[in-house]
């Protein structure tokens, strides 16, 4: 699998504060699930690939906060399908804007057989 960077815009919503006026960092979590979803959407048929009985699960996720992410920030998500080895697919994540970057993160996934709770070590039958 060839290496893919896709980045997309994100808005940052007032329940995305904490009480400390910035951004609560359950949220980075779920942008990281956002750019996920946008890369799995850019090389599966992830239709098929629930339909089918399989799931993209993560197993390892690492931030490094860098820079306080507040409420009138611009924000830019980018993800990176860095490589793919034995049957796991390396991502690395960057939020930032034209002159800051606030956060790096790296995941580690794999893709599940959900009937037998196996991962799967070959992910050309998804591809598109």
């Amino acid at each position: 699998m060839n290496r893919l960077i896709l980045s997309k815009e994100i808005e940052i919503k007032t329940y995305d504060i904490d009480a400390a006026g910035h951004v609560n960092n359950v949220v980075y979590i779920k942008w990281l699930e956002d750019l996920r979803g946008l890369l799995y959407r850019n090389i599966f048929d992830f239709p098929k690939i629930v339909e089918s009985g399989y799931y993209p699960v993560v197993t390892h996720t690492s931030i490094k906060y860098i820079r306080q992410i507040k409420l009138f920030d611009n924000l830019e998500g980018v993800v990176e399908l860095i490589s793919e080895r034995h049957g796991m697919l390396f991502l690395s994540f960057e939020l930032k804007n034209e002159s800051s970057l606030f956060a790096k993160a790296e995941q580690k996934c794999v893709m599940m057989n959900l009937r037998l709770g196996k991962m799967v070590k070959d992910y050309t039958q998804f591809r598109l």
